[in-house]
């Protein structure tokens, strides 16, 4: 079976994301700070629209093939990363290893007992992604009831008619009636739906031409001058309303309006998007953030733990004119942070890989 050829586009966006995943779990700012509330207001739904861009399903795909797909994709690997914390973790007491594993089963991520707190995202992604590809698959077969067409139109029609009804009851479960967490995540993820079924527009629709620019001189200069007023436009738009609508948690199943969750999240991965193609022209800094979003799930579940090596066994042995730059809030220590963790993890991961490839 040949092997899939990865985008380098899509893996500098990952890179990139996973960076600020990184700055975001940084002790240096404010839960509601201007940077947090920048960075949360599209990075969490930017992995879901690039899940959507990348998802494909079409009148072939099995129904057993989607489930395969998901649970080896990420729902093993949660688990796996679920049992390696317990081992490369301090538990502490008996009570803190119980709670902890309760944590885990339960797939939630509970800031009081899960040992690996960003591991929650693998749960939440894997109920997305599979209930949006069911409804892929659905919709698929529903199609073929009244049309041979091979339109994705009338698929994305039925799409939406089945994610809208979704969204509403698990909006009315959450924020209206208040009701209890449900495990990994689901009333969460289903209300994110919007996010994957719009990347999945991306992908059919638009994917290839992305940021893109064709034609003469003339034509390519008067395309970028349209291009950078319309993102000034758009960067602006987005900083008024992440700031109206403050620091969002969908862990915590705080988005504050829910319109202007999803306003600030479109916007957000608009400029996010650009600037990831720009970067991603740079010759070795593409190659480097397309390394490290190769490697993004291991990023996402080793840079906890790598957290808590670098300040218990690395700081020690640094110079004091390290540790001095990391105690104050500053661009250089969120850079150095940043790049401590990230090669921490990096190390994790390439540990781990070895180890499964010999396996």
């Amino acid at each position: 079976m040949p092997v899939k050829k990865r985008s380098a586009y899509i893996d500098v966006m990952k890179g990139l994301l996973i960076i600020l995943v990184i700055i975001g779990h940084l002790p240096y700012f404010d839960y509601d700070s201007r940077t947090l509330v920048l960075i949360y207001s599209f990075h969490m739904p930017a992995f879901l629209i690039i899940g959507g861009m990348l998802s494909h399903i079409d009148n072939n795909t099995k129904f057993s093939t989607i489930i395969i797909k998901r649970v080896k994709g990420t729902l093993f690997p949660y688990i796996i990363f679920s049992i390696i914390t317990f081992f490369i973790m301090p538990v502490g007491t008996k009570e803190r290893a119980i709670s902890g594993l309760i944590a885990a089963l339960r797939g939630i991520g509970d800031p009081v007992n899960s040992l690996n707190l960003p591991l929650w995202f693998l749960t939440f992604y894997f109920v997305v992604m599979i209930t949006f590809e069911i409804i892929e698959w659905l919709s698929y077969r529903i199609r073929s009831l009244f049309s041979k067409s091979n339109s994705y139109l009338p698929i994305a029609i039925i799409d939406i008619l089945i994610i809208i009804p979704i969204m509403t009851l698990t909006y009315i479960y959450a924020r209206v009636l208040k009701l209890p967490r449900i495990p990994f995540n689901v009333e969460i993820a289903h209300f994110c739906l919007l996010f994957v079924y719009v990347g999945k527009l991306i992908g059919v629709y638009i994917k290839d031409s992305l940021v893109k620019i064709n034609g003469d001189g003339l034509l390519t200069f008067i395309t970028a001058i349209i291009s950078t007023v319309a993102l000034i436009i758009v960067a602006i738009y987005w900083y008024r309303f992440s700031m109206r609508n403050g620091r969002i948690d969908l862990n915590a199943r705080d988005y504050k309006d829910a319109f202007f969750m999803y306003v600030d999240a479109f916007l957000g991965f608009f400029i996010f998007a650009y600037f990831s193609y720009i970067i991603s022209l740079i010759p070795f800094i593409n190659k480097i953030l397309a390394c490290i979003g190769e490697n993004s799930m291991y990023v996402f579940a080793y840079n906890v733990p790598a957290n808590f090596y670098i300040n218990t066994f690395i700081l020690p042995l640094l110079p004091q004119i390290v540790s001095i730059t990391l105690a104050h809030n500053s661009i250089m220590s969120v850079a150095l942070y940043t790049s401590l963790i990230l090669l921490y993890s990096l190390c994790l991961a390439l540990i781990h890989k070895s180890i499964r490839h010999r396996t």
